[in-house]
């Protein structure tokens, strides 16, 4: 099933050249995301077209969409005048966390820029993210299905470091707060859409992945119904004899 939770790079725009749109555009094309899941993980994590899975009823696929297209990541760096500019992708020491980049890290170099991954203890990697100063890093997402979670969370100024702002985005304030204080269902959902379309025009935030959820059990088990949250409910479960 899939999982609330989507993977992130958030790119820190007040660290140049990243503050230019068309080097994150590039870096977007750079990233073989389709490749790294049907290699690395072996097809068991899905395409996100935003922070937001298919599991929010906010969802929306009308956003920009990019393709894996390194020769047009070679033409923006070169628009921008940012060609072999050095770029740190900063992760932490957890399984999958510390490999899955290993592949993006190659993907960028490939495309002219100078890229290296710095990776490190937990404790290291949370206090560097809360800093604000790092130039980017993995973000995982996860939360309850509402949309605000992670938009807020990684979108919203209030979120600035130490919280999960990074990236120092400052264009959806309005947008997010018209969202949450609005009622009428098919206007919310416009916001919300529009929310996403912005986020993936300005792209402050990549998404890698979206996460799926897998539960093993027998024939026998009666009554399991996997949520799209990391939690079981086992109130309703039984074993038939």
């Amino acid at each position: 099933r899939e999982a609330n939770n989507t993977v992130n790079l958030v790119l820190n725009t007040t660290i140049e050249p990243l503050g230019d749109v068309r080097v994150r555009k590039a870096i977007m094309h750079a990233l073989n995301r389709k490749g790294l899941i049907d290699g690395f993980f072996k097809g068991t994590k899905a395409e996100a077209y935003s922070v937001l899975t298919g599991t929010f009823q906010e969802y929306s696929e009308d956003v920009p969409k990019y393709d894996y297209d390194p020769d047009k990541a070679r033409a923006l760096l070169a628009e921008a005048g940012a060609e072999g500019f050095k770029f740190e992708l900063v992760t932490v020491a957890l399984n999958p966390y510390d490999k899955f980049p290993v592949p993006m890290v190659d993907d960028l170099n490939a495309v002219g820029i100078n890229a290296k991954m710095t990776v490190l203890e937990r404790g290291a990697y949370v206090q560097a993210r809360a800093s604000g100063r790092v130039p980017s890093c993995i973000t995982a997402v996860v939360g309850p299905p509402d949309p605000d979670s992670p938009l807020v969370t990684l979108f919203s100024t209030a979120s600035f470091p130490p919280g999960l702002n990074t990236s120092h985005y400052e264009g959806v304030d309005d947008l997010l707060a018209a969202a949450s204080a609005e009622q009428d269902m098919e206007a919310r959902n416009a916001l919300y859409a529009e929310i996403l379309r912005k986020t993936m025009e300005d792209v402050p935030v990549i998404p890698i992945f979206a996460d799926r959820l897998f539960m093993a059990h027998s024939d026998r088990v009666e009554g399991l119904v996997q949520n799209s949250l990391f939690t079981v409910n086992t109130y309703s479960v039984s074993l038939e004899a």
